[in-house]
């Protein structure tokens, strides 16, 4: 622990050094983690499918946490409409027989080249930060409030776990991030090395 933190104070000496550093540590960051996670659910199904037939324990799954998967369409959604984008069309419950999702959110950026690089990188990424919050949320209420009803703090337990079997990024949403993450890691450099410069970090 002590070597990272000599290391951080190295690098926080100089400005474009770690100007750089959060500009490719940030983006990727995001990216990483959904993996993780979706390992993590991977994981889960494969071992529930040492005992029950694969393609049954899937479906089980999605099925069961059908709640995640409209909370990660949502999400999309919502940001594409924040960030000014063209929803077309938001499925919720339309399974595609070659990823077996259960929804999807059809979206076409609009704006300079700039606005829409940044459209792609929220939008595909939003189940990210909407599900980081929502499972924070959940988990606390289910196990942080003990005056909460026994039956409530379950259904928020349950909507915790959907939402984090759901919060990755498929790998639609990969590609679609790939397409704009450029932009973001110039707009986190910028960002980075301006409160840098002027000490807020």
């Amino acid at each position: 622990m002590s070597h990272i933190m000599n290391f951080y104070d190295y690098v926080h000496d100089f400005p474009l050094l770690y100007a750089v550093i959060f500009a490719v540590l940030i983006p990727f960051g995001i990216m990483i983690a959904g993996y993780l996670i979706g390992l993590l659910g991977e994981a889960i199904a494969l071992l529930a499918s040492l005992f029950v037939d694969p393609w049954l324990v899937l479906n089980i799954i999605n099925s069961l946490f059908f709640p995640g998967v409209m909370i990660h369409e949502m999400s999309h959604a919502f940001f594409a409409i924040i960030t000014g984008a063209y929803v077309k069309e938001i499925a919720l419950f339309k399974r595609d027989p070659e990823t077996n999702s259960l929804g999807h959110v059809i979206f076409y950026a609009r704006g300079n080249y700039v606005i829409r690089a940044l459209q792609n990188v929220f939008i595909s990424s939003a189940p990210m930060y909407i599900g980081a919050v929502v499972t924070y949320g959940a988990f606390t209420a289910a196990f942080g409030l003990p005056y909460l009803p026994t039956g409530l703090r379950v259904f928020a337990g349950y909507i915790g776990c959907a939402m984090f079997y759901h919060m990755t990024m498929s790998p639609a949403d990969v590609k679609v991030y790939m397409k704009g993450v450029h932009i973001f890691m110039a707009l986190v450099f910028v960002v980075t090395l301006v409160l840098r410069l002027v000490h807020v970090l």
